[in-house]
């Protein structure tokens, strides 16, 4: 099929390789970034209002901050609606951090925390810089110094590792003579 840049010529060649059917297909409409992602997590069943578990919790931060952080994902023209940034941080404040406050575990093991260092990291810059009354609520504070005592224990327990190799190595390299 050549193509030809008259409109006519266009719908012609459509018509005749695809048949009557083809001019009758509607293209869906355009969809952001934002939108596709909200439509995949209802796909996944990741809603906020289901029973909130670490993979819901993680889904819904990455569309929280895909839409409020990278506002060029929010909207087809650059800019978030209030209602949809009104809805999103309702259900930060009413549901996935008092979850995060409920699921708060002291352990090195990071695949029992709520969210991941990462999630929480650019979070809490989101929250400190934009939406300073949640970030000094204490629910979020408990947050914040469980995370940080986390990284400490992880930095010493990192160190010890380190220490214990050069010891072992050490202890090697003197039986080798």
């Amino acid at each position: 099929m050549s193509t030809t840049r008259r409109p006519l010529g266009s719908l012609c060649g459509v018509l005749n390789v695809g048949g009557e059917e083809s001019l009758r297909r509607r293209v869906p409409r355009e969809r952001t970034h934002v939108e596709r992602a909200a439509m995949q997590m209802h796909e996944r069943r990741e809603e906020t209002w289901r029973p909130l578990n670490r993979r819901r919790v993680a889904a819904f931060l990455e569309l929280f901050l895909m839409a409020m952080v990278n506002v060029e994902n929010a909207h087809r023209y650059g800019y978030q609606t209030r209602a949809s940034a009104k809805m999103l941080n309702k259900a930060l404040t009413t549901r996935v951090i008092p979850w995060i406050f409920r699921h708060r575990v002291f352990t090195r093991d990071d695949r029992q925390w709520p969210i991941s260092l990462e999630q929480f990291k650019e979070l809490n810059i989101y929250l400190a810089a934009n939406l300073p009354n949640i970030h000094a609520d204490y629910k979020w504070q408990f947050v914040i110094t469980l995370f940080e005592e986390m990284k400490k224990e992880q930095e010493r327990w990192r160190r010890l590792d380190e220490m214990e190799r050069e010891v072992m190595e050490a202890v090697r390299r003197c039986l080798e003579f």
